[in-house]
């Protein structure tokens, strides 16, 4: 069964972070093209890049985010050696809910993968979630 992917999450311009990784020769399968468990690895890193880049600590000492929906679509096969270059935005906020869109290009600017995720801000003690700040939530959405 397709997938429809989002249209704005195929396009450079919706982006404002970017994170680039060089593939290695360990994430290789047997073709020369990266593996499908890489995809995961490398879009959850540019995550964790973005929360920095927008200066929000997501790992405590109190709250933290817990992935509850992740999904990876992969249009074209990413062959290495190369740099890939992943743009990570929020597409919505709920009150303790963060979605974001990711798209993924190669080092020849081929779109080769689209991902999009959901965490949701816990309390670290409780398990709880947690309602987001409102000003917090405010500066989010305009990144």
């Amino acid at each position: 069964m397709a997938h429809e992917i989002p249209a704005h999450l195929g396009e450079k311009a919706s982006y404002k972070f970017w994170r680039e990784n060089k593939t290695r020769f360990a994430d290789m399968d047997l073709t020369t093209h990266v593996d499908q468990s890489v995809y995961v690895t490398l879009f959850q890193d540019a995550r964790l890049q973005f929360w920095q880049w927008a200066k929000h600590d997501v790992m405590g000492p109190v709250n933290g985010l817990v992935m509850v929906r992740f999904s990876v679509d992969i249009v074209r096969a990413i062959e290495h050696p190369t740099t890939t270059r992943i743009g990570t935005r929020i597409t919505k906020m709920g009150n303790s809910s963060v979605a974001y869109g990711q798209g993924m290009w190669d080092g020849a600017g081929n779109f080769c993968a689209v991902a999009e995720a959901v965490n949701v801000q816990v309390d670290l003690k409780t398990g709880k979630a947690v309602p987001w700040d409102a000003d917090l939530k405010k500066r989010l959405l305009t990144l």
